[in-house]
C-alpha cells in the first residue's frame, strides 16, 4: 500500500520524532518482493562527454581535474577593472559558525524533564566544548549525545531541538572564496605550476560543473552546467591556429558545419580581439547557437602567474551541443527531463492511474464489498421504497448487519448511472452505461465501475468505524460530479497531463445508491 503521505505529515507537525521512528513499521524488513527490471539507460550528457573525451585525448590533450573554488582575489588578477562586474554573476560561498553554548540551571531543568536522573552535565559541556572546537563534526553530534550521555536517540534529538535553540539560529557567514563560475579561472593556477615541471607544448583538457547566478533561467541558460574546457601552451601559436583546433574539435562532436564570429567586446583576461564564438544551427529551431568560446589568454593577465608563453583556451558547453545533438529545443528539458519535460500518457498508462482511494483490508470486508455489488446488481430493477440486507456477519467480534436501500418512493434500486464502467479514450476519462458503445474502438475499459468504487469505500469505512466502536453509519451517494464521490483517485501525473492537454474528466451521473450498517445483539 503507498504511504499516506498527508498522515505523516500531519502526525510530524504534531510530534516528528515519534512520527520518525514509528516510519520504520511501514516498510518491510525482510523478504524476497523486488528484482531490479530492465531499464537501464545512460543520459546523453554522460554519453556525449564520455565519448568527446576519447576523442579530445586522441587529439593529443590529456585531462586533468581542476578545483571546484576559487577565491575573489584570482578574479581580479584575471579580469583587472572588469572584476566587478564579473563577481556579479558568481556563488559566494557561506558557513555557519560554530556558536558557544551556555548550559544554564533552567536547561539542566528542562533536560531532567526528558530525561530522567541526567547527571551528566560536565560531560555534556565538554561535548559542546569539543563541537565548538570541530573536534566533533555536526552530524555525529546525536550520536555523541547517545554514546556518551547514554541516552535514547529520541531524547538526543528532543535536547538539540527543544533546548538548545542557538544551534537553529546560525546565519551563515560569507566568505571570499567563490564557486568557479568558469573553467578559466583556474587554468591560469594550474599552468603557472605545470610550467615548472612539464616541457612545452601544454596541452590539457577537463570536463567540469561551472556555477552562474544567471539572471533569469530559460531554454539556454542554467545556473549549473558542463564545460569541455582545452588550454595550449606554446613557444609559438596564431589565432588562425586557434580556430583551425576550434573546427577541428567541433567536426570530432559530429558538427561539419560551424560559425566563427570574433566578439565585439573582449573579456579581460583574453587578449584584444582574439576571443571568438563558435556557433552550431539547431536542426530543428534552425537557430545558430552559441557553442564555445575561446581566445588567447592576455598576456597581462598571464603575468599575473608569471606565465611568459601565449596561452590558447577555448570551452563547449556540453548540454547546448547535447541539446542540439539530440534535437531538443529547451536545455532544461534535456538536463532535468523530470521538471521540464512535457509528460506523455498512452490511454493504457491513463487506465492504470485510475485507482479506488478506499478499499478493504480484511476478508470480513472484501465479503461485504462482494455482497453489495451482487446484491445492487440483482436487484436494479426493483422498485422503492425498498431496503435489502446484504450482508450479516461478525467482524471484530461485533455481529453486523449491512443493507441496500432506497427511500424515495416510486423509483428503482440503483440511479440510472450506478452500474457506470470508466473508459479512457483519447486521453480522457469517461464514465459509461455497460450498455453504451464506445466510439473509439481503441479506448481501454480501466475495470473500475461506480458501484465498486462504492461498496468498497462502504465496507472499508465499517472496517475503521467498528475499531472506533461505532455502532451505525450510513453512506449515501446521488448525483456523481468528481471521482471522489464514487471513490475513484487519479494519480496525480496522470491528472496533471490530463489537463495540460485539456482533456476532460467526465464521470458524471445520477447513482442513487444508498447503504448503512447497524450492530446487532
Amino acid at each position: 500500500m503507498p504511504f499516506d503521505t498527508k498522515n505523516i505529515i500531519r502526525k510530524a507537525k504534531k510530534n516528528y520524532e515519534k512520527t520518525w521512528l514509528e516510519s520504520r513499521d511501514l516498510l518491510k524488513l525482510k523478504g524476497n518482493y523486488f528484482t531490479l527490471q530492465k531499464k537501464g539507460k545512460s543520459h546523453p550528457i554522460s554519453d556525449f562527454i564520455n565519448n568527446a573525451k576519447k576523442r579530445v585525448v586522441n587529439l593529443g590533450f590529456e585531462e586533468l581535474i581542476l578545483p571546484m573554488f576559487v577565491e575573489e582575489e584570482d578574479i581580479y588578477r584575471q579580469y583587472g577593472p572588469e572584476a566587478v562586474l564579473i563577481l556579479d554573476r558568481l556563488f559566494y560561498l557561506a558557513g555557519l559558525p560554530r556558536p558557544d553554548i551556555g548550559i544554564s540551571n533552567e536547561k539542566i531543568e528542562k533536560i531532567k524533564k526528558i530525561v530522567n536522573n541526567f547527571e551528566k552535565i560536565q560531560e555534556l559541556k565538554q561535548i559542546f566544548r569539543e563541537y565548538k572546537k570541530g573536534d566533533i563534526e555536526a552530524d555525529d553530534l546525536i550520536e555523541v549525545f547517545i554514546d556518551r550521555l547514554e541516552i535514547e536517540e529520541s531524547q538526543a534529538t528532543e535536547i538539540i531541538d527543544k533546548i538548545f535553540p542557538e544551534l537553529k539560529d546560525l546565519k551563515p557567514i560569507p566568505t571570499k572564496t567563490t564557486l568557479r563560475s568558469h573553467t578559466t579561472a583556474l587554468w591560469f593556477k594550474v599552468l603557472s605550476e605545470l610550467k615548472k615541471k612539464k616541457p612545452l607544448p601544454l596541452q590539457y583538457f577537463s570536463v567540469a560543473k561551472k556555477f552562474r547566478r544567471e539572471q533569469k533561467i530559460d531554454s539556454t541558460h542554467l545556473y549549473d552546467s558542463f564545460t569541455l574546457s582545452l588550454v595550449i601552451m606554446a613557444e609559438i601559436i596564431s589565432l588562425e591556429d586557434c580556430q583551425k583546433i576550434a573546427i577541428e574539435l567541433c567536426e570530432q562532436f559530429g558538427f561539419k558545419n560551424s560559425k566563427v564570429e570574433i566578439k565585439k567586446a573582449t573579456s579581460k583576461y583574453y587578449a584584444p580581439k582574439t576571443e571568438f564564438e563558435i556557433f552550431i544551427e539547431h536542426p530543428k529551431t534552425k537557430e545558430w547557437i552559441e557553442i564555445g568560446d575561446g581566445g588567447f589568454y592576455s598576456p597581462v593577465s598571464l603575468a599575473q602567474y608569471d606565465i611568459e608563453h601565449p596561452v590558447f583556451n577555448i570551452g563547449f558547453g556540453i548540454e547546448r551541443i547535447c541539446m542540439i545533438k539530440t534535437e531538443i529545443d529547451d536545455i532544461r528539458k534535456l538536463v532535468y527531463p523530470y521538471f521540464y519535460e512535457d509528460i506523455s500518457f498512452t490511454d493504457k498508462e491513463i487506465s492504470k492511474g485510475v485507482q479506488y482511494k478506499y478499499i478493504p483490508l480484511t476478508e470480513k470486508g472484501i465479503e461485504i464489498k462482494k455482497a453489495i455489488i451482487k446484491t445492487a446488481i440483482d436487484n436494479k430493477e426493483k422498485v422503492s421504497p425498498i431496503e435489502i440486507k446484504v450482508w450479516e456477519g461478525n467482524i471484530k467480534n461485533k455481529n453486523i448487519e449491512v443493507f441496500i436501500w432506497e427511500r424515495d418512493e416510486g423509483v428503482k434500486l440503483l440511479g440510472p448511472a450506478a452500474l457506470n464502467e470508466i473508459w479512457v479514450s483519447e486521453g480522457a476519462i469517461l464514465g459509461l452505461s455497460p450498455e453504451k458503445n464506445v466510439s473509439n474502438k481503441q479506448a481501454i475499459n480501466t475495470g473500475r465501475t461506480y458501484i465498486e468504487g462504492i461498496a468498497s469505500e462502504m465496507a472499508y469505512n465499517i472496517e475503521i468505524l467498528l475499531e472506533q466502536n461505532k455502532d451505525t453509519y450510513e453512506h449515501r451517494v446521488k448525483i456523481c460530479y468528481r471521482g471522489s464521490e464514487v471513490n475513484i483517485e487519479l494519480d496525480d501525473m496522470v491528472l496533471e497531463y490530463i489537463q495540460s492537454k485539456q482533456k476532460k474528466v467526465d464521470i458524471r451521473g445520477p447513482v442513487f445508491v444508498g447503504l448503512s450498517f447497524k450492530t446487532i445483539n
